[in-house]
């Protein structure tokens, strides 16, 4: 059984602060405003920390939409025949 918590550490934030906690609470499945809070402060046993998740996130993200495009051409071609003028020469 866990230890009771009895003590209380306030802090202000204006109501957009309050709202972008909300949603990053609520994005990783905090079961509440505060256990996310504790979570972020003394070190998130559940939660994934927000600094530096949501960049490697979006880099997976971006490196498996690029990989998806690219089979998608070679789909594409191998089905017309004909190679695809490629809109971004980077890829």
């Amino acid at each position: 059984m866990s230890k009771a918590r009895t003590r209380l550490v306030n802090f202000r934030v204006t109501d957009e602060e309050f709202e972008r906690l909300k949603t990053a609470s609520s994005r990783q499945g905090a079961r509440c405003l505060s256990d996310f809070a504790r979570s972020l402060t003394l070190g998130p046993p559940n939660i994934c920390p927000v600094s530096g998740y949501y960049d490697d996130r979006l880099l997976s993200f971006d490196r498996r939409v690029a990989a998806l495009e690219r089979s998608m051409s070679r789909l594409v071609e191998a089905l017309s025949g004909a190679p695809l003028q490629r809109a971004n020469s980077d890829n």
